[in-house]
């Protein structure tokens, strides 16, 4: 914490601080009594005690500059403790989208290449094909006001449906729209959106791109509806590579950012949240009232924090970048966390019982609180010898002769009554404040872990929300069901579908194997040619039957999170989860031909995700003492940053936080030795409609464990 940056603030801070300015007069008042301790024995005492009231008025001295350093520390420890739970909360803001967004950009790369969509662009490219496809009872419909050409209107409708049911598995897509070369809309989903044709510069852009096109702005794709969140990307002919179109996918930015500010809100009371985008502009805001969108607002990374103004009051903000996921950055945009400075340092315990004797043994003293408690204890010292000393010299004085060096005597004790007084108040605030200090760190803790772990399963349940999503995705690939229609599987199929599931692997790393099986169960086909060896084995797993019984598309498997030889390493089984879905006939509604299962890399997957929630040093490493895991309910561990803790392991820990249930969070205190932990876990709530919609139960906890 940059401490010439607080004291700059240092009064605004103090006003809000109303503990430290309690103990800031507290301070001044003894001090005060000093300076009358110090006149009185220079006035009676002086005779025989000059030394000792110069001594007394050296401890002074040393007593001013810890007052004044015991407010500056204060005021320091208190600041940080804000800055740093609002940097967490704007580091996960913007952290937690492009996460999201992540996995937009895989989205878009392969639906592009989807077999249906660019056989739909292929015969609506060329009028004579397309026309000869038409079937003597259908109609016939423009493509567009500006053409000529005609397109098969149950080809639109086919198409549509084929999009709608790609939003109804990824609902954070609001729109899909396909445009041919020329920019005209040749098939979309939202009714309401009246858009034929486009003259954005995106077009020309996504069809001269490599590969996908992040935009954030205006566009004629969406008349009417303001700045919007589009990935584009050019779909291009198979085998020629020529482009025939543009894919458009139209995120729903505002459904998500209102997701991960009402989860924010559970762990930062009176803020504003908000993303802004490069110059400094909100694009979505927690509050939109106190802090509306459009709006520009001042924002430096490069500082611990900065005072603004809203609505006439004074606010602490954070500005922080993302740090990216998987090399993604994404557009150059920002998290800011704004914290009302009037109410920002009501400090408590958030509930929590404290044992103040406790913290003092275990924890690990920040050098800040070892320095105010050094310090308070060499003024003690200080006036314990003023007091000694005085003691001793009033006593032989008292029996001399000399009647007037008797009377200062009999007024010495006086004076160290008064400086003993002193002594005792000063221990009593320095114990207060290093008390509270302690209490404030260990509390601010307490909430940090709760944050963590909710973070941390938060990252699960969206990250397997996509997994969820994918395989039954996957299973609609149209060149699978029409390979699996036949009796057997041509040698040329199976290289075509060892291909299809490659190309998708390639774009979801993720996963360590994708393959297809028969209604027997039969692995088929797989993506990783490391892998191609399973092929031809049947699988008699219950997931796989689980799969092979359902015909909704809408629906999916899990297998249990268990070692499987699918994903072992060095001939060793590891413990993962196998999504699966099942592949039915295009020609027979309803009838089951196979499945598709998808293997996730869960060890380094899920160590990822913990080891992003951990709190960090300066450096960027990880705190010494901390450990995250993801655990079910019975105590079986999924994941570990403990090296001892192995996936499929037990622990007793998961019992502390056993009466949790979906969606909350609590820490508290363990000790272990002589060592003191702050443990915070958060129990899985889902994220959209996955884990919410009793298609799939899978309770865990997340558990983080940072030593205080």
């Amino acid at each position: 914490m940059n401490k010439e940056l607080v004291k700059k603030h240092e009064q605004s801070l103090l006003r809000a601080m109303t503990g430290v300015e309690q103990c800031q007069g507290v301070l001044s008042r003894l001090d005060r009594q000093w300076t009358r301790a110090t006149l009185t024995g220079k006035i009676n005492c002086s005779r025989i005690a000059q030394t000792l009231i110069d001594f007394i008025i050296s401890t002074q001295d040393n007593f001013t500059a810890l007052q004044k350093n015991l407010v500056d520390i204060l005021v320091l420890e208190n600041t940080q403790k804000v800055i740093l739970e609002i940097a967490a909360v704007a580091q996960v803001a913007i952290d937690i989208l492009k996460r999201n967004l992540f996995e937009r950009t895989a989205d878009v790369g392969f639906l592009a290449t989807d077999d249906d969509i660019v056989r739909f662009l292929s015969c609506g490219n060329d009028e004579t094909t397309a026309l000869a496809r038409v079937e003597d009872d259908t109609a016939l419909v423009p493509l567009g006001d500006e053409t000529s050409g005609f397109a098969d209107s149950r080809a639109v409708d086919r198409i549509e449906e084929r999009l709608r049911e790609y939003r109804d598995k990824y609902t954070v897509y609001n729109e899909i729209i396909i445009l041919d070369t020329d920019g005209r809309v040749r098939a979309h989903l939202d009714r309401d959106n009246a858009v034929k044709r486009s003259d954005d510069p995106l077009i020309a852009e996504t069809l001269a791109a490599p590969s996908y096109v992040e935009t954030y702005r205006q566009s004629d794709l969406l008349p009417g509806r303001g700045e919007a969140l589009l990935y584009s990307q050019a779909i291009k002919d198979p085998v020629t590579g020529a482009p025939l179109g543009v894919l458009c996918l139209v995120f729903d930015f505002a459904g998500e950012m209102a997701g991960i500010f009402e989860n924010l809100k559970n762990f930062s009371a009176d803020t504003v949240i908000l993303i802004l985008d490069e110059r400094g502009r909100a694009i979505a805001s927690s509050d939109p009232v106190k802090a509306p969108v459009g709006r520009t607002y001042p924002s430096s990374l490069r500082d611990d924090f900065a005072m603004t103004q809203l609505g006439g009051e004074a606010y602490l903000s954070k500005t922080l970048g993302t740090k990216g996921y998987q090399g993604f950055f994404g557009l150059p945009w920002n998290g800011q966390v704004l914290k009302r400075v009037a109410t920002a340092f009501q400090n408590g315990t958030n509930g929590h019982s404290l044992d103040e004797a406790a913290i003092r043994r275990n924890a690990i003293f920040s050098g800040r609180l070892i320095q105010v408690e050094e310090a308070s204890e060499n003024v003690l010292s200080d006036l314990q010898l003023v007091v000694q000393n005085g003691e001793i010299m009033a006593a032989k004085k008292s029996i001399q002769a000399d009647a007037s060096e008797r009377v200062e005597a009999q007024a010495l004790p006086h004076v160290l009554n008064e400086v003993k007084k002193i002594g005792d108040q000063v221990q009593h605030v320095f114990q207060t404040s290093t008390g509270g200090l302690l209490k404030l760190v260990t509390s601010s803790r307490l909430h940090d872990v709760q944050f963590l772990a909710a973070l941390a399963i938060d990252i699960m349940d969206r990250n397997l929300y996509e997994r969820a999503n994918d395989c039954r995705w996957w299973a609609l690939t149209s060149d699978f069901r029409r390979m699996l229609e036949k009796p057997s599987l041509p040698e040329a199929d199976q290289d075509r579908m060892r291909g299809i599931l490659a190309y998708i692997n390639s774009l979801y790393t993720v996963y360590t194997n994708l393959f297809v099986y028969d209604r027997d169960g039969k692995i088929l086909a797989c993506s990783n040619p490391d892998e191609q060896r399973q092929e031809g084995r049947v699988l008699n797993e219950p997931y796989v039957a689980e799969t092979l019984a359902i015909s909704d598309s809408q629906m999916y498997r899990v297998s249990a999170f268990e070692a499987s030889d699918m994903y072992e390493e060095g001939g060793v089984a590891r413990h993962t989860y196998i999504y699966n879905a099942p592949i039915t006939s295009l020609a027979r509604e309803g009838t089951v031909l196979g499945g598709i299962g998808i293997v996730f890399d869960s060890t380094p997957q899920f160590l990822s995700m913990l080891n992003d929630t951990l709190p960090r040093d300066g450096m960027g490493n990880i705190l010494e003492g901390s450990e995250g895991m993801f655990v079910e309910t019975s105590g079986k561990v999924v994941a570990s940053t403990n090296p001892d803790i192995a996936p499929g392991d037990d622990i007793d820990l998961a019992g502390m936080f056993c009466q949790l249930s979906s969606g909350q969070f609590s820490s508290r205190l363990l000790s272990e030795g002589d060592k003191l932990y702050a443990v915070g876990c958060a129990h899985s709530a889902g994220y959209r409609e996955y884990k919410r919609d009793g298609a799939y139960v899978n309770d865990l906890l997340a558990i983080v464990k940072v030593r205080i």
